[in-house]
């Protein structure tokens, strides 16, 4: 995805946004009682808004944002270059692009739960929270856990079978790792094809067949990202002045901000018309809205286009993997160390502060990291090409 030799910058600080919305998601989750299911209800201007930034810690949401961002990045070269050698590199490197951290993050985790033991289920029972209880949705049992087991994890079964003793936030890697593989057959033949009926005609046929359950529905997001690309690439994405920037920017923060769980008043207008398992496809056009708006408003564009984006997005992957066992374990050891001093509230606060602190400590270097990997993968995938000029650079003087 490149941009004048760059990254397209304001895309990777919305990536950054999105993995700092699922640390908050998962805060909330695991050190107040009542989770994201508070909801204040009124029908004032203060109501409102409160509910709408509720809304906004969406993790479901930020999740399809990046599915619907890996559409997209991994479909915009095959705007430039649709030869099958590329797809089968593509291809190649795609699961070992992701393995390289997801085994260093349950490899971590391994080392945190060996550490902090069931400290969570002594936190999640003075707290009262049942996310925190069951370890993130992945129930453990400590005897049973390995540093083999967390390197086959990591390495294996987070993508053929979606196991997360780990790092309960993997469960989106096996999705990402397949959704990859669509795109890399889809995006070649949707760029090739001229016609933008045939192209959403495949795409609307595609996302029906998939049909709305899990893990398939997801499938929308990435080729939600392929359209978006093809947009970018033939240079069909609209232009827009500031005042249809907010009116369409403010719509797609409405759509992430979506949920069918929560009694949100803002969102009963959706609810009267969709059913709940169509809700997914809010956020895929929340997501879209929001990428337009991002791209297309000059100002909106510069605002997302300095340092900060640029930081965000190469720590958004690490941030992602890592801070699910941190705040299960050091989290919990933080509030529970706090919660006899400093009440409730107080130690909540702390163990969000000691888990979003060492959160950023580990993504630092596992950036450097995944971008070493990334290199290295690069310039493996490159040898077969230059070993094939040479053959035939030899060849030909031969003759």
């Amino acid at each position: 995805m490149a941009e004048s030799g760059r990254k397209l910058v304001p895309l990777e600080g919305l990536r950054g946004i999105a993995a700092a919305i699922v640390v908050l998601y998962h805060l909330v989750l695991a050190f107040t009682p009542k989770g994201v299911g508070a909801v204040p209800h009124g029908y004032g201007a203060l109501g409102t808004m409160t509910q709408f930034a509720l809304g906004m810690l969406n993790g479901g949401a930020a999740v399809a944002v990046f599915f619907v961002l890996s559409g997209f990045i991994l479909s915009l070269p095959f705007g430039r270059d649709r030869r099958f050698s590329r797809v089968v590199m593509a291809l190649l490197k795609r699961w070992p692009r992701l393995a390289c951290l997801t085994v260093i993050a349950c490899l971590i985790a391994f080392a945190l739960i060996s550490w902090s033991g069931h400290e969570y289920k002594a936190a999640a029972h003075v707290i009262g929270a049942g996310w925190l209880a069951s370890h993130g949705n992945s129930p453990i049992r400590l005897g049973h856990l390995s540093w083999e087991g967390a390197l086959r994890e990591g390495l294996v079964n987070v993508f053929t079978q979606g196991e997360v003793k780990f790092d309960s936030p993997l469960w989106t890697m096996r999705i990402e790792l397949f959704g990859s593989f669509a795109i890399f057959f889809a995006a070649p033949v949707l760029f090739a094809i001229g016609s933008w009926v045939v192209r959403l005609g495949l795409v609307g046929l595609a996302v029906y067949v998939s049909g709305t359950g899990y893990p398939f529905t997801f499938l929308a997001d990435f080729l939600m990202g392929t359209v978006l690309a093809i947009l970018f690439a033939e240079d069909r994405l609209p232009k827009l002045g500031n005042k249809a920037a907010a009116l369409l920017g403010g719509l797609g923060l409405y759509f992430f901000s979506f949920t069918y769980e929560q009694n949100l008043l803002i969102h009963a207008p959706l609810k009267l018309l969709l059913s709940a398992r169509y809700s997914h496809y809010i956020w895929d056009a929340g997501a879209a809205l929001i990428i337009i708006v991002l791209l297309g408003n000059p100002a909106v564009r510069r605002a997302f286009s300095h340092s900060w984006a640029v930081w965000l997005g190469l720590l958004s992957f690490p941030i992602y993997l890592l801070h699910g066992p941190i705040l299960l374990s050091a989290g919990s050891v933080a509030f529970m160390d706090g919660v006899g001093t400093f009440g409730m509230v107080g130690a909540a606060v702390m163990a969000a502060f000691c888990s979003i602190l060492l959160t950023l400590a580990c993504a630092l270097p596992l950036a450097w990291v995944d971008k070493i990997w990334t290199r290295l993968l690069s310039r493996v995938m490159k040898l077969p090409g230059y070993a094939t000029a040479w053959l035939i650079k030899n060849a030909q003087a031969g003759a």
